[in-house]
């Protein structure tokens, strides 16, 4: 099922997981990324965007919605164009989501900060913050830590939202690994059937079982996830 918004990735410090929530969480209902990444392009599965053609996506407004992925050496690049299409078109704020990744290192919260005051006030309700590569076993120690309550404060300023569920480190989340991409995507991994793993060799079915449960347990964070982006 497709949604309306416009869903656009973005931070202000590099590899913090953009790119995965775009593929993962927000592309399996809103189809192919659309990727601003113009000064260190590395990747060949997604479509190509300059500054006036994200300008454009971003006026757009396509009722079937759209991702795009902005590159942190052109998240300058995409604010501009933010703010120039916020000034243009006042529906923007409704169908926008701005979507920003958190780790627990505090570095992407300072740059949530950063983002905040460069963005269109009116914009700033549109954002969702994401905790990002969450250990689960790690997650109740966080939870109440300095960088979680920094980022929480943040949030309240700005007047956007800190999205409840987190993303969970996932190695599947990386199309280089090998179930991944022998099957295509994660949902395949996902789909593997006890028919297939029962036909499988010995020493090959611990892999296939525990590869299948990583796969789903990651495939309903991100239908969280993606829940709670579109509150």
């Amino acid at each position: 099922m497709t949604t309306p918004f416009t869903y656009l990735t973005i931070a202000a410090v590099g590899n913090c997981g953009k790119t995965t929530i775009a593929r993962h969480v927000l592309a399996p209902a809103n189809g192919a990324v659309l990727s601003l990444e113009t000064h260190s392009r590395t990747d060949d599965e997604s479509e190509s965007l300059d500054q006036d053609s994200l300008s454009a996506r971003l006026f757009a407004a396509p009722p079937e919605g759209q991702v795009l992925d902005i590159g942190v050496g052109d998240t300058v690049s995409a604010l501009d164009a933010l703010r120039l299409v916020a000034r243009q078109d006042p529906s923007l704020p409704q169908r926008l989501r701005i979507v920003v990744p958190l780790l627990t290192d505090g570095k992407s919260v300072a740059g949530l900060r950063w983002l905040f005051t460069q963005m269109p006030e009116r914009l700033r309700p549109a954002v969702r913050a994401i905790w990002n590569r969450v250990r689960p076993e790690e997650e109740s120690s966080q939870r109440d830590g300095d960088v979680v309550r920094a980022a929480r404060a943040v949030i309240r300023q700005g007047s956007g939202r800190l999205c409840a569920p987190a993303l969970h480190e996932s190695p599947l989340f990386d199309p280089a690994h090998p179930l991944v991409r022998g099957r295509g995507s994660l949902e395949a991994v996902a789909c593997i059937t006890d028919t297939e793993i029962r036909s499988a060799p010995l020493v090959d079915m611990p892999a296939l079982l525990a590869g299948r449960d990583a796969a789903q347990s990651a495939l309903s964070d991100c239908h969280e996830v993606f829940s709670a982006i579109n509150e």
